[in-house]
C-alpha cells in the first residue's frame, strides 16, 4: 500500500507540468522548438505543447492566403 501510495503521488507531480505562456515562448524561440518536437515525439497534446508549437513553428499566413486565392508562388 505505501509504495502504491508514493507511486501515485510520483505520477500526480510529474504530471504537473508548468505552462508556459505564448509570451515566454515567443521571447525563447529555441526552447518553443525545442518543446514542440519533445511534444511530438511523445505525443503529448497539452496547453504548454500548443503554444510551443504556434511560437516554435509559426504559419505563414502570406502562405495561407496564396493557397486560398490559387496564387502560385
Amino acid at each position: 500500500m505505501k509504495n502504491f501510495f508514493l507511486l501515485t503521488t510520483s505520477l500526480f507531480f510529474v504530471a504537473c507540468e508548468q505552462t508556459r505562456s505564448l509570451e515566454f515562448y515567443e521571447q525563447n524561440p529555441q526552447i518553443a522548438r525545442e518543446r514542440s518536437l519533445e511534444c511530438r515525439e511523445k505525443s503529448i497534446i497539452s496547453q504548454d505543447c500548443v503554444n510551443a508549437h504556434k511560437v516554435g513553428f509559426p504559419k505563414s499566413k502570406k502562405g495561407n492566403a496564396n493557397k486560398k486565392s490559387g496564387i502560385k508562388g
